[in-house]
């Protein structure tokens, strides 16, 4: 083994991150739909070719895998969390000193695992949903990493559109599969994939064979996931659960209802980081360039930032408090006001940001956040899951700003390592011993069932699993969910259940 990367702190993190990820997933309980998806009618659904079902065809066949496989499961989950956080830290380390690259790492791993319980609830603790919304974050940001010397600014070298062959080839198989998984991310990689191309032909005048193989490839995915029938049903409305609408008002209601604050007011962490940055940013502008102007401007900007960072503040202590007595007048002013601080910060970004490249690899990826939950404007149900990508892209414009004021300002990083440290190490203690106590109670049900069905009992009483609002349910909510319940557990069907 290298010398360095025994020398490296961070192999160590990376160590026992993925010890805590596997014995984490371990814990995590199968629920809902991975019961359907452990079942023979979706196994025949599989054969079918998923048929007017949906065209996640690679989420579809992993799904089949873990939930007739637990370990298959267990590492799954446990490498798709190192992996998330891996390739966040790859694509911003690059700006980074040296020195600092450590406690980057840490706080990547703080800011990926300190997300808002409803979505941590439909993504890292929900089989179904991770294996779906995960792994296309990966590859996407993968790709970023890929291409990342684009935004170079040091030197406009042609040379860094050359890549090896094997490389360019590699961006065939990439493309392709991350585009089935779900479908507002494949939308999505079609614009960065043709961004991307055009950015680099405006830079260098030149394109970039790897670039246009990518291009191609999210585009061949593209296809094949859409050609699936369920989405023709569902924008006829006849699909019986996915609905498609382009109706003004419905979109309206969707942002408004489900979309804005999970994607926004939610994240109450990331917007005081991004609040706490952008205002050191706009004084340390105003500092050097004074003007009436410019001092309108920042103070308006400041203004924005920080109320927003204390009203999110304020929401986040009182779920239930209205700034106005009516609750859909209080829905359209945070739906309003989010979208304002998103073009606050986005503003900061053009305005005060040095240099071209790095300036349009912060505005790329913090648009990206946004651009990735437009396509969901349309489509019906939605949950927080769906939103997992925005979140990681606006966790890697946090980080960057981060490095960024960092740099400027030569604030030793490193010299809080041991606080971020200790945040990394409660949550994770916070998470092992909510999902050590579901694991034990999923074990002792798990049990029950044996014992119930070996003796042949008539009716048995489950009871529910604790810290519920911590992962996705695991109670059937009516017959016909538990008929999944019972032929994934293998219950018989003439076995009366009861949860208590």
């Amino acid at each position: 083994m290298n010398k360095n990367i025994l020398k490296n702190p961070r192999f160590y993190i990376s160590i026992l991150l993925i010890l805590f990820f596997f014995f984490f997933a371990v814990q995590v309980p199968y629920s809902h739909d991975d019961w359907q998806w452990g079942s023979h009618s979706n196994w025949m659904l599989m054969l079918n070719g998923f048929a007017d079902y949906n065209g996640r065809y690679l989420g579809n066949l992993f799904e089949i895998l873990i939930t007739r496989n637990v370990l298959a499961k267990n590492i799954s989950l446990a490498l798709g969390m190192f992996f998330i956080i891996l390739v966040v830290y790859k694509l911003i380390i690059k700006e980074a000193k040296s020195k600092n690259k450590t406690v980057l790492f840490l706080l990547t791993a703080v800011l990926c695992l300190a997300i808002p319980r409803e979505l941590f609830r439909q993504t890292y603790s929900w089989v179904a949903a991770f294996i779906n919304f995960i792994p296309p974050v990966i590859l996407m940001v993968l790709y970023l990493i890929i291409i990342n010397d684009v935004f170079d600014d040091k030197s406009i070298n042609k040379v860094k559109l050359k890549h090896p062959i094997w490389l360019t080839l590699l961006m065939i198989p990439l493309g392709v599969s991350t585009q089935l998984f779900s479908e507002h991310t494949t939308v999505y990689c079609v614009l960065l994939a043709g961004f991307i191309v055009f950015y680099t032909f405006i830079k260098y005048r030149r394109v970039s064979s790897l670039q246009i193989t990518y291009l191609f490839s999210t585009i061949v995915g593209a296809f094949i996931m859409f050609s699936n029938g369920a989405y023709f049903n569902a924008a006829s409305n006849v699909d019986g659960y996915k609905k498609i609408s382009f109706s003004i008002s419905s979109i309206v209601d969707l942002y408004t209802n489900q979309m804005s604050d999970t994607l926004f007011l939610n994240n109450s962490l990331l917007n005081t980081i991004f609040a706490v940055l952008s205002i050191i940013i706009i004084l340390d502008f105003l500092k050097n360039n004074y003007s009436r102007h410019n001092i309108l401007v920042g103070n308006v900007q400041i203004f924005i930032l920080s109320t927003y960072m204390i009203y999110g503040f304020c929401n986040k202590l009182y779920p239930a408090w209205n700034i106005f007595t009516n609750v859909q007048k209080t829905g359209y002013f945070n739906a309003f006001y989010s979208l304002l601080f998103f073009a606050c910060v986005l503003s900061v970004i053009l305005l005060y940001i040095e240099g071209m490249g790095l300036k349009m690899k912060i505005f790329m990826i913090y648009g990206s956040s946004l651009a990735l939950a437009m396509p969901l404007v349309i489509a019906n149900p939605i949950g927080p899951r769906c939103f997992f990508a925005s979140y990681i892209f606006m966790v890697i414009v946090a980080l960057q700003l981060l490095v960024y004021v960092v740099n400027f300002s030569n604030f030793k990083l490193n010299s809080i390592s041991l606080v971020i440290s200790s945040f990394l190490v409660i949550i994770c203690v916070f998470y092992a011993s909510i999902f050590l106590d579901v694991g034990i109670a999923e074990k002792a049900r798990v049990e029950a069932i044996n014992d119930a069905v070996s003796n042949g009992y008539k009716s048995l009483t489950l009871y529910r699993l604790p810290y519920e609002d911590y992962y996705w349910t695991t109670v059937p909510p009516n017959e016909h969910w538990e008929s999944f319940f019972k032929e994934f557990y293998n219950i018989p069907m003439d076995l009366e259940l009861d949860f208590k």
